[in-house]
């Protein structure tokens, strides 16, 4: 029973994981598509691609309430709901207010569950499983990412975008099914008093031997005021600390590469259409080998290790990017940009997912994730809403040298505050954190 506990809770987080990698980069593969066959202005374009995640960040706003209400299970298959919704519409090839309209609901859909899902996954999962279960949702981002930047290849033709887009469908409709299958997160329900419903749902998921060390946790003033137990201990470091990761995570250069990266490899002197295409699929492959070998890695090396080694990294790796724009040497862009995607596929991408679902103590764990992912949607969009503009404007080399320098900070940072929690039930990081123990050494006092 704990296998196939483990194995659904695995699957659910990796569909939520597919949906946000599949949605978030489809549109490079097709933005160009799309502009031809609608006539679209450089800000028509910007607005197209930030549409997704603008729309993120009000569902990761509203998903810290709607999952206190109502339960991480239920508001879970309503994202996905509204996925396939979205992608359906996509799937008609509408004009371009629709087409926004249908990318801002798929965007709802996954700023909901790219919050809950790392969240619900942590809660039903037995501490020694934890960071891979939780780590797979950034495993599955990149194998999204990857089927995006594949798809384009496999449906050439200059009508292909709308299917393009609305392949998102898949995973929307699968995370219903399997979501259909889990039953409500125990520390949900033991905040509720639902004592009975929680022990069921413990026993379905092999964790009935927990349920005592889950009780403190959830019981120890279950209805503390919000303000009051943010002050308390070191909770405010938490929240500025996984706030800032994902604030670095995503100035760091990789939506812009995401989003752009046709057109980072035409600047870089790759010939537009198919050489591009594959330029950007060669990223989306080691992309997601490196994330493979992070999940693995993750409950072994440790957190702190590999935020550390991956932020000096990924600094040397967009360095080279800016040496091949300015000595006009195209493939060594090509291995710079492999370098930085290996190394954020080993850090900055599945680190903050883990550390936020491991670090906020349970009474604020809704509201401490929605304001984390809502600052990552947030500088998500600005960077979708500037990119190219900035290009235009000050040139690649010089948005290249912004990025390397989120990354030096992210390095900083990891030396000075991430702390090491591998292999600490969430109830011990939880006294730690409300004990006021120093952030860099929580998890292992």
């Amino acid at each position: 029973m704990l296998g196939s506990a483990i194995l659904l809770s695995a699957t659910m987080v990796a569909l939520s994981g597919l949906l946000f990698g599949y949605s978030t980069a489809a549109i490079a593969g097709a933005l160009q598509q799309i502009e031809v066959h609608l006539s679209l202005s450089l800000f028509e374009e910007q607005l197209l691609v930030a549409s997704v995640p603008a729309a993120c960040f009000i569902g990761a706003i509203a998903a810290g309430p709607a999952t206190a209400k109502t339960g991480r299970r239920f508001t879970l298959i309503a994202a996905f709901c509204l996925a396939v919704i979205g992608n359906i519409i996509c799937l008609t090839a509408p004009g371009y207010g629709l087409l926004v309209a249908a990318r801002m609901l798929v965007g709802l859909a996954v700023g909901l569950s790219s919050m809950i899902a790392p969240m619900y996954g942590a809660e039903i999962t037995p501490a020694r499983w934890r960071g891979t279960v939780v780590a797979s949702f950034q495993l599955a981002v990149t194998a999204g990412i990857l089927l995006a930047y594949a798809t384009p290849l496999l449906l050439p033709g200059e009508q292909s975008w709308s299917l393009i887009l609305g392949l998102g469908l898949l995973p929307s409709l699968c995370g219903v099914a399997i979501v259909y299958l889990l039953p409500e997160s125990p520390r949900w329900l033991l905040a509720r008093d639902r004592m009975d419903d929680a022990r069921v749902a413990a026993q379905r998921l092999g964790l009935h031997a927990s349920l005592a060390e889950m009780m403190p946790a959830a019981h120890d003033d279950p209805r503390a005021a919000l303000w009051t137990t943010i002050r308390r201990g070191s909770t405010i470091s938490v929240l500025v600390l996984c706030s800032v990761l994902f604030i670095l995570q995503n100035l760091s250069g990789i939506d812009g590469i995401l989003y752009y990266a046709p057109r980072i490899f035409e600047q870089l002197g790759f010939e537009a259409g198919t050489s591009a295409l594959v330029a950007t699929f060669g990223l989306g492959v080691l992309n997601f080998l490196a994330t493979v070998v992070a999940l693995w890695l993750v409950d072994r090396a440790g957190r702190r290790p590999l935020m550390i080694f991956g932020s000096a990294v990924m600094v040397a790796g967009l360095g080279a990017v800016i040496a091949s724009a300015q000595f006009d040497l195209p493939m060594l862009g090509l291995v710079g940009l492999g370098i930085y995607i290996v190394a954020f596929a080993l850090s900055l991408g599945p680190l903050p997912y883990v550390l936020m679902s491991e670090l906020f103590p349970s009474t604020i764990r809704e509201a401490g994730i929605a304001t984390a992912s809502a600052m990552s949607w947030l500088f998500n969009m600005l960077v979708a809403f500037t990119f190219l503009s900035l290009v235009e404007a000050v040139g690649l080399s010089a948005v290249i040298l912004l990025f390397l320098s989120m990354c030096a900070i992210a390095l900083v940072i990891g030396i000075l505050f991430v702390p090491e929690t591998k292999g600490r039930p969430l109830e011990a990081i939880e006294k730690d954190v409300l004990g006021g123990v120093r952030l860099r050494r929580v998890g292992t006092s």
